[in-house]
This record gives C-alpha cells, structure tokens and sequence, in this order.
C-alpha cells in the first residue's frame, strides 16, 4: 500500500510541479529497488559505513 502510493505520488502532476518549482532532483526507484539498496547497505564492511557517514552526515 505504502509503495502504490509513493509510486502514484512520484507521477502525480501537481507534486510534480511543485518539486520542479522548489528545484528538487527527484529520482525516484520503486521500492523493490530501494529495499534491495537497504539490504545492501546492512551488508558493507564497517570502514565503509564510517566513510558513507563522514559524507552523508552533516558536522555540527
């Protein structure tokens, strides 16, 4: 249910626009794409968790 409605939002012509007005990048996956990304993610070496988190992580 989750994923029909994120797929229906993502082609959603007024979410759309508004995206396109707040200049968003979307590039949306469906979400066998990005369950199969997570699972990945479970699965790195921890080094590469701690380089993944120096990018991703905003300092304070």
């Amino acid at each position: 249910m989750l994923r029909e409605a994120f797929t229906a939002t993502m082609k959603d012509p007024e979410f759309l626009a508004e995206a396109k007005k707040a200049n968003l990048d979307l590039n949306p996956v469906s979400g066998e794409e990005a369950e199969s990304t997570i699972h990945g993610l479970f699965k790195l070496q921890p080094n590469l968790v701690a380089r993944l988190r120096e990018i991703l992580v905003p300092r304070k």
